[in-house]
């Protein structure tokens, strides 16, 4: 039997590493979703993981003010201080500042714009940038994450 080159035994190796079957499982998977997607939007399928429709029954707006030790500051209209993400069971609120500036740095938007925090009438609450016009609905970030913004309610 002849000795293999380096190489050779390199590719050998490289062959017993990703089995060719799961290669084409892979491909197989990748292809059905993509005609599963076309599918679902050339026939118009409706849209089932949006929230459903509901009414504003109470909002409030406010600004996000970060510190260079980390700390984020909820201020009302008026600009008096209402929450901190230091508050107890409050760091949401820095996490929700963070996607705000990220939103509004990719659409060039007013980084110091208001954000609405809004409650339905079927007892969602939302936040809404209003230099995005991004909606953040909070139901799926744990009660006491959305505790943090609802306390901001009237």
């Amino acid at each position: 039997m002849k000795a293999l080159t380096p190489e050779q035994k390199l590719a050998e190796r490289d062959k017993e590493m990703i089995p060719l079957v799961l290669i084409r499982a892979m491909f197989a998977l990748a292809m059905f979703s993509l005609v599963l997607v076309a599918y679902a939007r050339i026939t118009d399928r409706p849209l089932v993981g949006t929230p459903p429709v509901a009414t504003i029954v109470a909002q409030t707006t406010f600004t996000l003010e970060r510190f260079d030790s980390g700390e984020v500051i909820v201020l009302d209209e008026s600009g008096v201080q209402i929450a901190s993400s230091r508050d107890e069971r409050a760091g949401f609120i820095e996490v929700i500042w963070r996607v705000a500036d990220r939103a509004r740095m990719l659409a060039k938007a007013d980084p110091n714009a208001a954000l609405k925090v809004v409650q339905y009438d079927n007892r969602r609450i939302a936040i809404i940038d209003t230099a995005t016009n991004r909606i953040i609905e909070l139901s799926g970030y744990g009660a006491d994450n959305v505790a943090a913004f609802a306390s901001l309610l009237p």
